[in-house]
């Protein structure tokens, strides 16, 4: 059975028809689960007039479908930080532990599915802020931006172009994400408190974009890069049981051929090769904690301590117990 969670509906009811505008005053859709195996709710509320929150937590046990309605008004841009804390975001194709930055300007009013799968433990948190509200808060700092998200911002009209990109969640984000949800305050402070963890988190999520883009690749497009980059954070937080070739090129949007090129041309080794080297990399962390090889080799994916010491003797020319004992390369 497919469970299907319905924000049309919701608002077509006499009561909620004036909530979703309402600023500071918090609504909440139920999940409904005949058999009571699945539970959660869609949250949110707006903290101020282009300024909202969204959260999706759910615990399932059948498929989920969100019906969510039309994007925003054409006459509105609007830029969304999405950070995906639990499970995996199917419809926008991001893993647990990664966000994106999302900011687009176009006509189009489809009507819009997220999709869950079962057995997912869904929590995904969201912010919405309106074009005009984020010049105010980066002023001159827009020059710096990367130039599809300088177009958009700077447009007074709505235009194609769309900027996106997918980021690991970082220890600060987590830590602002936290803070925002155990805040110890009530009424005002509350809200003024969240807005704060808002703007430490735009800050960060720029951060985030600033890096990536302070070196380009001749030939790779914007986009392409960023996924290459999000293929990289998939490999380096799943070294242990990595995804095949084919199911990380499907995970981040490229074919294989161009997942392959692209690594190649981005980190001048292939994607194996990149996820070896950050193999060795950490194994070299746990020894100098002076666990045992055994341990290290399980730690770091390999199936036995044989073969770990192998490939640590041919990219180091010292055996793990020689680099214990000091004899580093």
């Amino acid at each position: 059975m497919s469970l299907l969670l319905s924000v049309p509906d919701f608002i077509s009811q006499q009561d909620n028809q004036d909530l979703f505008e309402e600023i500071r005053q918090p609504w909440i859709i139920p999940l409904e689960d005949p058999t009571g195996r699945s539970f959660g709710s869609r949250w949110g509320v707006n903290l101020r007039p282009g300024l909202d929150i969204l959260i999706d937590d759910y615990t399932l046990q059948e498929d989920l479908t969100v019906e969510i309605g039309a994007d925003v008004p054409d006459e509105l841009a609007w830029l969304e930080m999405s950070f995906m804390l639990s499970g995996q975001n199917r419809s926008e194709g991001v893993q647990a532990h990664h966000s994106f930055f999302d900011a687009g300007w176009e006509e189009d009013t489809a009507e819009e599915l997220a999709l869950w799968q079962a057995g997912d433990r869904v929590f995904k948190f969201d912010f919405h802020i309106e074009k005009t509200l984020f010049q105010t808060l980066v002023g001159e700092q827009i020059q710096t931006f990367p130039q599809s998200l300088q177009q958009i911002l700077q447009s007074s009209q709505p235009i194609s172009e769309q900027f996106w990109q997918v980021y690991t969640i970082t220890a600060p984000m987590q830590s602002a994400i936290h803070q925002l949800l155990h805040c110890p305050y009530e009424g005002l402070t509350r809200w003024l408190y969240w807005e704060s963890r808002i703007t430490e988190l735009i800050a960060l999520g720029l951060d985030q974009i600033s890096q990536s883009r302070s070196c380009s690749v001749p030939g790779l497009p914007v986009e392409d890069l960023d996924r290459i980059y999000y293929a990289s954070d998939i490999m380096r937080q799943r070294y242990v049981d990595p995804p095949s070739l084919f199911e990380l090129a499907r995970l981040v949007g490229l074919n294989d051929r161009k997942l392959k090129e692209g690594f190649r041309q981005v980190f001048g080794t292939t994607v194996f090769g990149y996820l070896s080297q950050h193999r060795m990399e950490t194994a070299c962390q746990l020894l100098q904690q002076q666990q045992s090889v055994a341990a290290v080799a399980a730690a770091v994916g390999y199936a036995s301590p044989t073969a770990f010491s192998g490939s640590f003797r041919r990219q180091f020319g010292v055996s793990p117990k020689g680099y214990q004992l000091g004899k580093r390369p």
